[in-house]
């Protein structure tokens, strides 16, 4: 069972975290990397997290903060709003209702008094918080509770995410399934337009994209990412235009020489194609 608990407020949490990188002298853009590097994330996680768009564990917060030799309580910022809270640490526990034992964030105050009622008590076994109801009876070492937090388990994937750019929906879509039975997170969009719009709030850790869009090419989407907040992400063109003369190879040679861009002729070899993904996001 694990034993990871989710923060309650990632907004709140996200907030604090960018607010004491930029204590530290990181600048805004490069606190996804620093915290990526971290917590080992891929950069598009990292940047979920920052934002508040993904959950926060205990054990990462406690992790941020140590890293900067600061308290971890204060990413928490949970005592400040519950005065009654006050001395009480957060933990990671397992609450057992009955037969029932949940993943849960703990905030565990001072040892229980003689003839105190608590509603809940937690007590360490095995270096393991566990949280019950009181029933009288006595626990040696327990400690009153005074607020516990369950949360749902969210799947959150830690696979690089990759955009899948075309706008054939059948070729976007064969691709991103491929991407994903080969163990990636991928996204099919339809159209230079589309994928203009996703960057507005969304990054990815790698780039395949057509290289024709009817009368335009994707090289404006190209220079896009090389300067978005995960400029280093690796871009695949694929063509299958080259032949025919529709694709200029002297205007995708540039492309490849200036932004650090592979080229694959289409029908892409996939398998090919994942293995220099894999390779060139593990150098990353």
């Amino acid at each position: 069972m694990s034993n990871e608990a989710t923060s309650p407020d990632s907004l709140a949490v996200a907030e604090r975290v960018r607010e004491l990188m930029s204590r530290h002298g990181i600048g805004k853009r490069q606190q996804t990397s620093e915290l990526c590097r971290i917590l080992d994330l891929s950069f598009s996680q990292g940047h979920r997290k920052l934002r508040g768009n993904s959950p926060w564990t205990l054990s990462q917060i406690k992790k941020v903060a140590e890293v900067f030799g600061e308290p971890a309580a204060q990413l928490f910022g949970a005592q400040s709003l519950d005065p009654g809270m006050v001395g009480a640490t957060a933990q990671e526990a397992v609450f057992a209702i009955g037969s029932i034992e949940l993943a849960c964030t703990a905030w565990i105050g001072a040892p229980i008094e003689a003839g105190s009622r608590p509603e809940f008590i937690a007590w360490s076994k095995h270096d393991q918080w566990r949280v019950v109801r009181y029933d009288g009876a006595l626990y040696q070492n327990a400690y009153e509770v005074h607020k516990i937090e369950i949360y749902p388990r969210r799947a959150e994937t830690d696979k690089p995410l990759i955009a899948v750019v075309d706008d054939d929906q059948a070729s976007a879509d064969n691709l991103r399934d491929y991407l994903e039975r080969s163990g990636f997170a991928a996204v099919a969009i339809y159209g230079l337009t589309a994928f203009a719009e996703t960057l507005q709030t969304q990054v990815f850790d790698g780039v395949v994209i057509d290289w024709l869009f009817g009368p335009q090419t994707s090289a404006e989407a190209i220079r896009t990412v090389r300067a978005s907040e995960n400029p280093d992400a690796p871009i695949f063109v694929l063509t299958g235009e080259l032949l025919t003369g529709k694709a200029s190879e002297s205007e995708i040679s540039d492309i490849v020489r200036n932004y650090d861009v592979a080229c694959y002729e289409k029908p892409a070899r996939m398998a090919i194609l994942v293995a220099d993904l894999s390779k060139r996001l593990s150098r990353a």
